[in-house]
């Protein structure tokens, strides 16, 4: 079976060297990494934006402005919005099937692509997106489709501390037997599964679900509470959970994080440390009338928030948190 190399980039798009790169393009608007292109080019990507965006994609040739020769855009219309993890899922599939063509030349050698990880700027979490767009890899190589010259995808972060995150979630890719390391390379593990359209229908159902919304502090210290007895729990329960890739709340920040508490199904929040930006989310969060569950280390509870559900957890013993949350969630959440 043929094999597809992952690589997790800390640099710009623009410097990235590859055969080519992918864009995601939203009908009206620019994101971050277009913006940065477009600029590097001389205008040409808003202009080629202007007069495609109706279009299902748009092309540009660099013409040796950057550190590859070749531009693809895939674009989403006002109807395909909002921009959600399908939509991540639809544009990881089109990364695959079109850079598997063979449009673009690389000469005898291995193809290799590249894209920036999308879907933050439109409120979705960045390691969620990242794993949506594996997974779908995964299930594309699946098909058993042929990568043609497509030897490798890189995908790059210019913020340091979101690039460590993201590293972070590739660990636990490996563990969820999505991703698997042969040396230094990281290579992605097919997903058997379409003869089973049962299966297939399922995980696209997922991206559509709405999501856990979880409120905790970013550090390294946590992860393996979040990971394991968070994450765990919730995707058992066929959810997905979204954990906010921001410490500061400043101007757009908030919103965000309000639309993405509106928009979720329950909240769970780590109050250990009593972190102020947490207290921000659980306090909106009962603002809207979520349902809020609490967890923490061993500490002494705020006044106002002993009347919410709360489950004390030891560091050491994530397990137990995991099995707690699970039983917490179960008397919540609806059956499928």
């Amino acid at each position: 079976m043929e094999k597809l190399k992952i690589t997790l980039l800390h640099s710009d798009l623009i410097k990235t060297k590859c055969s080519a790169i992918f864009l995601k393009h939203i009908e009206g608007s620019m994101s971050a990494p277009e913006f940065s292109l477009n600029e590097a080019v001389g205008g040409r990507l808003k202009k080629l934006n202007s007069d495609n965006e109706k279009e299902d994609h748009s092309e540009l040739e660099s013409g040796g402005l950057l550190a590859c020769p070749h531009v693809y855009v895939v674009n989403f219309h006002q109807q395909d919005l909002p921009f959600t993890y399908r939509s991540v899922d639809r544009y990881a599939r089109t990364i695959i099937n079109v850079a598997a063509s063979g449009i673009f030349t690389c000469g005898d050698g291995p193809l290799t692509v590249a894209t920036a990880i999308h879907g933050p700027g439109a409120g979705l979490d960045s390691s969620e997106a990242m794993e949506t767009l594996l997974v779908a890899f995964a299930s594309e190589l699946g098909t058993g489709r042929p990568l043609g010259p497509l030897d490798r995808i890189i995908l790059v972060e210019n913020q340091k501390d979101i690039f460590d995150r993201l590293g972070e979630r590739l660990k636990y890719l490996v563990t969820k037997n999505i991703l698997k390391f042969e040396g230094e390379e990281c290579i992605i593990i097919p997903t058997i599964n379409q003869e089973n359209s049962n299966l297939e229908q399922g995980r696209m159902n997922r991206l559509a679900l709405k999501h856990f919304f979880i409120a905790m502090p970013y550090a390294k210290e946590f992860n393996n509470a979040y990971y394991f007895g968070i994450k765990q729990p919730i995707e058992q329960r066929g959810r997905k959970c979204e954990r906010v890739d921001q410490d500061t709340f400043t101007g757009d920040i908030v919103e965000r994080i309000k639309q993405r508490i509106s928009n979720s199904e329950l909240i769970i929040a780590d109050i250990t440390g009593n972190n102020p930006n947490v207290f921000f989310e659980v306090g909106y969060a009962e603002g809207v009338g979520k349902t809020v569950i609490l967890i923490s280390q061993e500490q002494e509870t705020p006044f106002d928030l002993k009347t919410i559900r709360q489950i004390r957890y030891d560091p050491q013993d994530i397990l137990s948190l995991s099995n707690s949350l699970g039983e917490q969630l179960d008397t919540i959440i609806e059956d499928d």
